[in-house]
């Protein structure tokens, strides 16, 4: 894998995902929306264990964000994709409003239709093509304990939709595209407010294995599926929960 473009590669999944294959990748296009910190922290660490790397700031809904690392990928011949931004949003139907509904869609939805249109060439052209976007349970999940996240639930359908539609145009290119669904994982972002215990105990009662999962968990399937050992791998939408959707 020559190059990987991440993004939200300042903590958590994105941030497992690009230390894991640090020194694999000849380089790394590495991206959040406005943790800086975070970016400087994992771009120092990647660059230190061998991957060059070009750091992007920025939001998705900025068209010259999307723009920036397109040209960033186009440049360097991005062989790989994962689709990591996004941001749940907890209002239910009485309190989102439509722009609340559209944001969801432009980071989760829009940005990374830009994104791939603007790099299919490229992945085309690479010995193994991979793309990985990152869902959520909610897209599965419609209710938990007594709250319903309609944006949230929509933009990670619909991102699945769009993964699968890709998938089946390009597959015999050899490019692969899947969708990851993650259930409770542990975060580590700075504007993340963990729960108390109580909060923490709920959560823990609907996993049937009674724990969070680990970024580095979701990474080590990511990698697997961005090496080419996974070229027989498309379309799907693979779940790494803890048996979350299973009751």
């Amino acid at each position: 894998m020559h190059t990987i473009l991440i993004t939200g590669s300042a903590s958590g999944i994105g941030e497992a995902v690009a230390c894991k294959m640090a020194g694999q990748c000849k380089q790394l296009i590495l991206h959040t929306g406005s943790n800086t910190t975070g970016l400087e922290r994992v771009s120092n660490y990647c660059e230190d264990v061998g991957s060059k790397v070009t750091s992007i700031v920025g939001d998705l809904c900025d068209e010259t964000t999307v723009d920036a690392l397109i040209s960033a990928g186009g440049a360097s011949g991005v062989s790989g994709l994962v689709l990591n931004a996004g941001f749940p949003d907890w209002k239910g139907f009485e309190t989102l409003d439509r722009a609340g509904m559209q944001r969801s869609m432009d980071v989760t939805l829009s940005a990374n239709f830009r994104l791939l249109d603007g790099l299919v060439a490229c992945l085309k052209s690479a010995e193994h093509g991979r793309v990985i976007a990152i869902s959520s349970f909610l897209a599965y999940k419609f209710k938990v304990g007594e709250q319903v996240f309609p944006a949230s639930a929509m933009s990670k359908a619909a991102l699945e939709g769009m993964i699968k539609s890709f998938a089946v145009q390009y597959a015999e290119t050899g490019i692969t595209a899947n969708t990851i669904v993650p259930g409770y994982i542990k975060k580590n972002a700075p504007n993340h407010k963990p729960q108390d215990e109580a909060g923490l105990q709920e959560i823990l009662e609907r996993i049937p294995a009674a724990r969070l999962g680990q970024p580095e968990e979701v990474a080590d399937l990511i990698g697997f599926l961005l090496s080419d050992r996974a070229g027989y791998i498309t379309g799907q939408s693979i779940h790494i929960d803890g048996g979350l959707l299973l009751q």
